[in-house]
């Protein structure tokens, strides 16, 4: 989906399951309300995908104000304190590459995490204190793409949980003064990429919504894959683990023994054969994770590795 500005991503889900007459729905990984662009949506068996597909690289673009924080970290939010100075280009092209790699990030105030069982926005607007611990993220890209003297314009790109609204903010502060988020548009997460994205009023009913529907391996092509006998299928199917040297490696894999944690598509061959269905003639099996012993089935898709009925319960919409 390319979302709207002034929706929430759990707005978009609903709309969507409403259209479909109740269809279990989800997305993979929250855009706020004034965010635009890429937001994956998952639908019936598909949602126990949504965790690996939230996973991969995020890409945006992203408009930084300097001169006046706020206490959302972004547009929305109240100004906090007095106006500061804004930098020149050449300091925030040198701060930049301070904030590469992996980091500490406090997440914002108004942010969904929780702390002591109550989410942080709520605490926020209910006027009490805000004490976030720090988390450690990723961040693979961050770079100046212009700036008029005050709002800067970024290329980034994030692992799972990085706030670019902490972005702003930190770095608006490592740079003497003060910064917020003024404006957000998700171009890309994983294999997906906006320009490919439907718009919700496209989505006007079920078979458009059908039209747009990806196989399972498409929304997990940045996972390695393993290719698995149909004995093995079985094995994972009944969630038992098959030994780390049983299963062939296939494409994309990485070389050497897996790490213990590291996650595979165990994948097989259609069965019986359905000819262009699928990817290249393959059937996702399981996602499965590497253990001492063995891998281990985390999610079972399709045991035995024939094709599940067609419908929009098997499939992702990006």
């Amino acid at each position: 989906m390319d979302k709207d500005e002034g929706l929430s991503s759990f707005a978009v889900v609903r709309r969507i399951r409403a259209t479909l007459g109740g269809v279990r729905a989800g997305h993979a990984g929250s855009l706020d309300p004034f965010a635009t662009g890429l937001l994956p949506v998952c639908l019936g068996r598909a949602t126990r995908l949504v965790r690996f597909v939230a996973a991969g690289a995020k890409r945006y673009r992203a408009r930084v104000c300097f001169g006046q924080a706020t206490d959302t970290d972004d547009g929305t939010g109240q100004p906090l304190g007095a106006a500061a100075a804004c930098p020149e280009s050449s300091a925030i092209e040198r701060a930049l590459p301070e904030f590469l790699g992996e980091i500490d990030q406090v997440p914002p105030r108004y942010s969904a995490k929780q702390v002591g069982g109550r989410r942080a926005y709520r605490l926020a607007r209910a006027g009490r204190p805000v004490r976030l611990a720090p988390s450690r993220v990723r961040v693979d890209e961050l770079r100046l793409l212009g700036y008029d003297g005050k709002v800067a314009e970024l290329a980034c790109q994030v692992g799972p949980g990085t706030y670019i609204r902490a972005l702003a903010r930190d770095l608006g502060e490592r740079l003497g003064g003060a910064a917020h988020l003024a404006a957000l548009r998700r171009t890309g997460v994983g294999p997906f990429e906006v320009s490919a994205a439907a718009r919700l009023d496209e989505l006007s009913d079920r078979d458009a919504i059908i039209a747009r529907l990806l196989e399972p391996l498409a929304a997990l092509t940045g996972i390695p894959r393993l290719l698995v006998s149909e004995e093995e299928a079985g094995l994972l199917g009944h969630g038992r683990l098959i030994p780390c040297g049983a299963a062939d490696e296939h494409a994309g894999a990485a070389p050497g023994p897996p790490s213990d944690g590291e996650v595979r598509c165990a994948v097989a061959s259609l069965h019986p054969p359905t000819g262009p269905a699928g990817d290249s003639g393959l059937a996702l099996v399981a996602v499965v994770s590497a253990t001492p012993h063995g891998w281990r089935p985390l999610v079972v898709w399709n045991a035995g590795g024939r094709e599940p009925p067609d419908g929009p319960g098997r499939r992702a919409i990006r």
